[in-house]
């Protein structure tokens, strides 16, 4: 077993244990309680001196109490003595809010970097961030992995040549390009517009041809899942037979029943986010991260 620590926030559970098992590496008590306001007090109860400590912490919702639990995490061992602190964000909360689209609004994405930041944290390693133009908000060193491999490795021996891929948006393109390369798929893409006050995503037509054959595509997140239904539709109209998402992060709960009533084939997520609690549709299938973050550790410690 390696002398590095694992800490797990209150947001994943489940892949922290995950993790320490596949890493072989010690998963770390937090005492987590709240005030009478409801402000958090925590403390780390293992010994972390001298030690490079990773912390795990998605910041999904309730994402500020994520966020700054996270930070409160990185200083508790700080002060306790940790040599490097090194933090794990599968899902990085507020990075879909990467530009200004309107006066007045925030930059949502780099203030809550800037937030981060301000906690003792040696290293960021994030998954499948939405845009390039977020891991450039970084000032600290930032490692960005991927959940690609874990869906390839899942489908390689599941497709034949009546599968091709599609790229849902100009924006998704460089990822749904790699994926269906390494499959060695024929590729589509979308040509849609988004409405940018309502967020209502219009599919003009399709380059390429999905008739009479099955489709997968790969993308980075699913938040309300209007945007991947309204495209699973399309692509049946134009001919295809089934229609499988895989989706490194499925975001709002309430997404589920979309997807379990839509003409989805299959949806399959990763558990970048904690979903045990929710009844999960027969069309969707979660796969998990932890090799992932495993061997990144791993790798980190020699």
């Amino acid at each position: 077993m390696t002398n590095d620590v694992l800490i797990s926030g209150s947001s994943n559970k489940l892949l922290a244990q995950a993790v320490s098992n596949k890493a072989d590496i010690n998963l770390s008590e937090v005492e987590l309680e709240e005030f009478a306001n409801r402000e958090i007090r925590l403390r780390v109860l293992g010994d972390v001196k001298g030690k490079c400590v990773y912390i795990l912490q998605s910041t999904n919702y309730p994402a500020e109490r994520n966020i700054i639990e996270l930070c409160l995490l990185a200083d508790a061992v700080k002060r306790a003595g940790a040599l490097k602190i090194i933090t794990f964000i599968p899902w990085l909360g507020y990075s879909p809010q990467d530009k200004v689209f309107r006066d007045g609004e925030p930059l949502s994405s780099e203030v809550i970097i800037k937030v981060l930041e301000s906690a003792p944290i040696d290293q960021f390693v994030t998954l499948d961030v939405h845009s390039k133009l977020v891991l450039k908000m970084f000032k600290k060193s930032v490692k960005h992995l991927s959940a690609m491999d874990v869906f390839i490795e899942h489908f390689k021996e599941k497709l034949d040549d009546s599968w091709c891929s599609v790229s849902l948006d100009n924006g998704a393109l460089d990822r749904a390009n790699l994926f269906a390369k390494v499959l060695n798929l024929e590729i589509s893409k979308f040509d849609k517009t988004r409405d940018r006050k309502t967020g209502e995503v219009t599919f003009h037509k399709l380059e390429g041809d999905v008739n009479g054959r099955n489709v997968i595509t790969f993308d980075d997140y699913v938040s309300t899942g209007g945007t991947t239904v309204k495209s699973c539709e399309f692509l049946k109209k134009q001919g295809a037979k089934k229609c499988i998402y895989c989706i490194t992060h499925f975001i709002v709960p309430e997404t589920f029943k979309k997807v379990e009533e839509s003409s989805i084939d299959q949806m399959v997520i990763t558990d970048s986010i904690d979903w045990s609690s929710e009844s999960i549709p027969g069309n969707i299938k979660i796969l998990s991260i932890d090799s992932l973050i495993a061997d990144y550790i791993r790798n980190d410690s020699n």
